[in-house]
């Protein structure tokens, strides 16, 4: 096992490249080797992707990885709150009030819903209230998807979720990741998309209506028969109320927004499964 470091802060664009990709590149070679330490000490506050990245390294070492807590107070009090202490062994114990801006990590290797409710009730304890219309689409989207998740990707560890409201922009931010088999390596085991031969295309491909990795007829690893519409359902949701939808699998990551086409960026090094994080304005 060996010790990883994770630092900086960021402003969760994935864009203009302000991340912190210390949490996403350690993910691959995590995979080979789970981290016996995880040092935080230069860490800055963080957005629910990472906070994600972070706790998946925990889950790789079976949670029995020490983790370095932040140098500043402020770091230090948003990563306990955070819920990262439940994935590793602290040198020492730390509780604060839960702040009801952040739904904590969690760990998920079956269908919840209840991480969707927290989500709304964070929504409405910030924002005064979610309207009727908005409550059931965004439950279904984000249950699909975490479904999609644990069906698809043949994650070791299920999949992360962490979610955070950001009430000056004013928006809802939300992460899932696995660390499975990529789009591309899912989608291409069925002969209709044998012929896709980049992560982009493969991630493109995945947000078209009615595109699945699982046979027609079939039932996935839930027993359950696949509708196609999980990411193009999202796609559609964050673009007409203007918010955005990222997302990161194997070499490529792709953002998605209403006013413009798809854009594009490498991933060096390639993510070792795949990172959807969308934002929701509110």
């Amino acid at each position: 096992m060996t010790d990883v470091r994770v630092w900086g802060a960021d402003a969760g664009d994935f864009l203009e490249g302000r991340l912190i990709w210390s949490a996403l590149n350690v993910l691959k070679p995590a995979k080979a080797e789970p981290p016996a330490v995880v040092d935080l000490s230069d860490l800055q506050l963080v957005r629910p992707y990472a906070l994600a990245a972070i706790g998946a390294l925990g889950c790789l070492a079976d949670r029995k990885a020490r983790l370095v807590m932040p140098a500043t107070q402020l770091a230090r009090d948003h990563v306990v709150r955070s819920g990262l202490g439940d994935f590793f062994v602290l040198d020492e114990g730390a509780a604060l009030p839960h702040s009801r801006r952040t739904v904590p990590v969690r760990q998920l290797v079956r269908p919840d819903a209840s991480f969707t409710d927290e989500i709304t009730r964070a929504w409405d304890g910030e924002f005064g209230g979610m309207s009727p219309g908005i409550r059931p689409r965004l439950a279904d989207h984000l249950d699909e998807m975490i479904r999609n998740a644990l069906a698809h990707a043949a994650s070791p560890i299920g999949c992360l979720v962490a979610a955070q409201v950001f009430p000056g922009v004013p928006s809802v931010e939300v992460a899932i990741m696995d660390l499975g088999q990529t789009i591309r390596g899912h989608l291409t085991k069925q002969d209709a998309y044998r012929g896709l031969t980049t992560d982009a295309a493969a991630i493109e491909m995945a947000t078209r209506e009615g595109v699945s990795g699982t046979a027609p007829g079939a039932l996935n690893v839930l027993g359950e028969p696949n509708s196609g519409i999980g990411l193009y359902e999202l796609r559609e949701y964050c673009e007409a109320g203007g918010g955005e939808m990222t997302i990161v699998s194997g070499t490529e990551l792709m953002v998605f927004r209403l006013e413009s086409k798809p854009v594009i960026r490498p991933f060096a090094g390639g993510f070792p499964g795949c990172l959807v994080n969308i934002r929701f304005r509110v």
